[in-house]
């Protein structure tokens, strides 16, 4: 577990021991505010997913923010017990809960919490339903769909409906719609997005149809919309589209919507400047998280982060940049994969106007189970 050392509230973010996880509240808040405008006037309503930073008092700024569908989404049965336990108390499981002893645990947290689950298969249905039974509680239960990326859920039309009609039947278990995971809108521009997204989610719709004209309400079909929320959340028919990424971004969120900010960075410190054209900084791998591609520097064009080792960080810099990051310099790293990044640590470093307001711990970190 990391052992941050406490620095003063106040001190300068540029001053802050490194490596560190710091967070931006202005900008976050900012991308909060921008984000949940969109929702202002939508059919659907936003979930935010708190999957993404893992940090309850961001999750708490996300739901003050407004124009929300009341609840939360989280990934695991951990992280819906962390976020249990600090005020949210509507909560969508997105992923998968098929083992006996997470079933016991979600019904547990059911007692005092409203929880909604996604299934795609009857063996899932039925043991949730003895649980759900033994329990003395009702779940929620969403059919997952597939929209197309063979990744999960059942197929549209016919499948989606015997497995609302078997939860329908289920007892302990309460059939509140459907569901969709796939991540739709990354590749092309806007246009080709938005037609993407159509098109992907128009049998989902479809499934909505014959399941109500079979005689079962469907209260909420649920999406993913981190990338197509504007496309999304005016389609008829999709109640609510659950999000996470912008609140932070990264690198790469920030290519795919350029209108919403990095809010969290990797404060790192040059320790070497062993060889002409290099620096050496103090975040390696176990600070960034690197493995699906490499921070990037934010201000100091000329540089480039070119590889890491498990502690340490290779820079390889422009004839410019020699005398400026020389060791003791402190950079900035843009990290590719947020989400990657934040489970190296226990506590966001949380500052506004580049001053440290306290330090935000990231309580859901690791709760993959």
């Amino acid at each position: 577990m990391e052992r941050p050392v406490f620095q003063p509230v106040g001190t300068a973010a540029i001053e802050l021991d490194t490596p560190a996880l710091v967070v931006d509240l202005d900008t976050a808040t900012t991308n909060i505010e921008r984000f949940h405008r969109y929702f202002q006037d939508t059919p659907a309503k936003l979930r935010p997913h708190l999957g993404f930073h893992q940090c309850p008092r961001i999750g708490h700024l996300q739901m003050a923010a407004g124009n929300t569908s009341g609840g939360i989404a989280v990934t695991s049965v951990g992280e819906a017990e962390v976020f249990g336990g600090t005020g949210f108390n509507d909560i969508l499981v997105t992923g998968k809960v098929v083992t006996r002893s997470a079933m016991q645990r979600l019904c547990a947290l059911a007692q005092t919490t409203i929880i909604t689950i996604s299934v795609d298969n009857a063996d899932n249905i039925f043991n949730l339903s003895q649980i759900a039974m033994s329990s003395g509680i009702r779940l929620r239960v969403l059919i997952e769909v597939d929209s197309g990326s063979g990744w999960s859920g059942v197929q549209p039309g016919q499948a989606g409906l015997d497995l609302a009609r078997i939860v329908e039947n289920a007892a302990g278990l309460e059939f509140s719609g459907l569901f969709v995971n796939d991540r739709i809108g990354m590749d092309g521009d806007w246009e080709q997005a938005a037609n993407k997204t159509h098109e992907s989610l128009e049998p989902i719709i479809g499934t909505r149809k014959l399941i109500e004209n079979s005689g079962m309400p469907v209260a909420t079909v649920s999406v993913n919309g981190d990338y197509n929320f504007d496309t999304a959340s005016r389609i008829s028919g999709i109640t609510e589209v659950y999000a996470g990424i912008y609140t932070l971004m990264d690198w790469k969120s920030s290519q795919i919507r350029p209108e919403f900010s990095p809010a969290a960075k990797i404060l790192a410190t040059v320790i070497s400047h062993p060889i002409e054209a290099r620096a050496v900084v103090d975040a390696g791998h176990k600070a960034t998280a690197p493995d699906e591609g490499l921070p990037v520097l934010e201000g100091n064009p000329g540089a480039e982060a070119t590889r890491f080792s498990a502690e340490h960080g290779i820079l390889d810099l422009e004839q410019h940049l020699e005398n400026e990051l020389q060791p003791g310099a402190k950079v900035w790293l843009v990290p590719y994969n947020l989400e990657l990044s934040v489970n190296q640590y226990d506590y966001f470093r949380a500052v506004r106007g580049s001053k440290l307001v306290g330090f935000w711990p990231i309580s859901a970190r690791g709760r993959f189970e």
